[in-house]
């Protein structure tokens, strides 16, 4: 019986050591560098990305889709099809004269100074699924599904 306790205790404890390193932000798959050349690089903060995260929907088929996922308390949320992505730089106006020259409802998204160009908001991925078409005639570009939500 004694056994037993000292066993589970130590189970628990290594569980606890286990939780406690994955929560620690440390990239295990990075190799240990110096101090020196770790100032130089991007700070890891433990649990928070700012990158979108996806949401996996099944479609009318059965098939299941991979969706980003966009926060944002600016724009409405819906599903938008996404006709662009400039990093760090706003569209330049040809391309948004592009875009108001379609006729297509559009948003430009300016989320941690990155940029999206979105069509849309739609109610549903289906909605936003079969103007996929419309948006390669009119803009001559390719386009994914986006889900825009409150943060």
């Amino acid at each position: 019986m004694k056994n037993n306790i000292n066993y589970l205790k130590a189970t628990l404890l290594l569980t606890g050591l286990l939780f406690l390193g994955c929560e620690t932000g440390v990239d295990v798959n990075k190799p240990a560098t110096n101090t020196q050349s770790q100032n130089q690089e991007e700070p890891v903060l433990s649990g928070i990305i700012d990158k979108p995260h996806n949401q996996v929907i099944t479609s009318t088929s059965g098939q299941k889709l991979s969706i980003t996922k966009i926060y944002s308390s600016s724009a409405q949320p819906g599903y938008y099809l996404q006709v662009g992505f400039f990093e760090r730089y706003k569209p330049n106006t040809t391309f948004e004269k592009q875009l108001e020259n379609s006729n297509l409802k559009y948003t430009i998204l300016n989320k941690n100074g990155n940029y999206y160009a979105l069509v849309g908001a739609y109610k549903s991925y289906n909605q936003a699924h079969a103007e996929m078409n419309t948006i390669k005639a009119r803009l001559h570009k390719k386009s994914f599904v986006v889900h825009v939500l409150r943060p």
